[in-house]
């Protein structure tokens, strides 16, 4: 991705933390894929990022002091904002395997674990998310921002509504940030050659996607959850806010952002 507009993101620990898996990886992506089409996959991952950490920066503001990564993986959010740490409990959900592993890299490379963060292993197939929080301690009566990111295509609809179910009982005011994939026939034609090889890449490590929605899909799914509002985030919206000095920049539409409101 160009160097010349401004950075959306800055995070020099994602990378350090996959090890020579996430190099392996990296270097798969870049052998495999065209140029152009890379730029709009690195430009997704950098714009979603930056758009979720917008949002729980204004919660803070807002009072919010709870905040929820679903799925976190090698999020990173806890060790790169320290401000917003200092006002916040986190709370990482992700599978017992995932967790400890990177919790194993944190150890190698010497980084401790913040005092105000808490990992949380569950596997959202087949366990009680509210079960596994109370137990750790969160709090389901306080305002919380959530993010679930980069997740919803690898699970089935069952374990999406019963989340979301969940997530919507929440105390008034709190938000959730979600991401989802549509199905290719929403996508132009070098997006879809980027699903493809996407959908192709996971499984071939057991995690085929199982779940794409329509933009009116999901805004449906989130109010028969329980929601009482629901935005799509377009990419006009993306453009407007971080990209007004790269008008053309190549976003994919691959995956897209909602935010709900309990």
């Amino acid at each position: 991705m160009s160097t010349s507009h401004e950075r959306l993101i800055e995070d020099r620990l994602a990378l350090a933390l996959a090890g020579d898996a996430g190099a392996t990886l990296l270097d798969q992506l870049r052998a495999q894929t065209p140029a152009d089409a890379l730029d709009g996959l690195a430009l997704a991952f950098a714009i979603r990022a930056r758009y979720v950490e917008d949002l729980v920066s204004r919660l803070v503001e807002r009072g919010t002091s709870q905040y929820l990564v679903l799925g976190a993986g090698l999020d990173t959010f806890a060790w790169r904002r320290t401000a917003l740490m200092k006002r916040l409990r986190v709370f990482e959900v992700d599978l017992a395997a995932a967790q400890e592993w990177k919790k194993r890299r944190l150890a190698e490379l010497g980084i401790p674990v913040p005092d105000r963060l808490t990992f949380i292993p569950l596997d959202f197939e087949f366990e009680d998310l509210g079960s596994a929080l109370v137990a750790s301690g969160f709090d389901s009566t306080m305002p919380t921002g959530v993010s679930w990111i980069a997740v919803s295509q690898y699970l089935g609809r069952p374990a999406i509504e019963r989340t979301l179910r969940w997530a919507a009982g929440l105390a008034s005011a709190s938000r959730l940030v979600m991401t989802y994939v549509v199905p290719p026939d929403q996508l132009s034609e070098l997006a879809q050659a980027g699903l493809a090889w996407t959908r192709s890449q996971a499984a071939a490590r057991g995690e085929p996607f199982l779940s794409l929605f329509r933009p009116p899909e999901i805004v449906s799914t989130l109010r028969e959850a329980g929601f009482s509002e629901v935005e799509l985030v377009e990419d006009d919206d993306l453009r407007r806010l971080y990209l007004r000095s790269w008008p053309d920049a190549p976003l994919t539409g691959i995956e897209r952002l909602v935010v709900a409101t309990v």
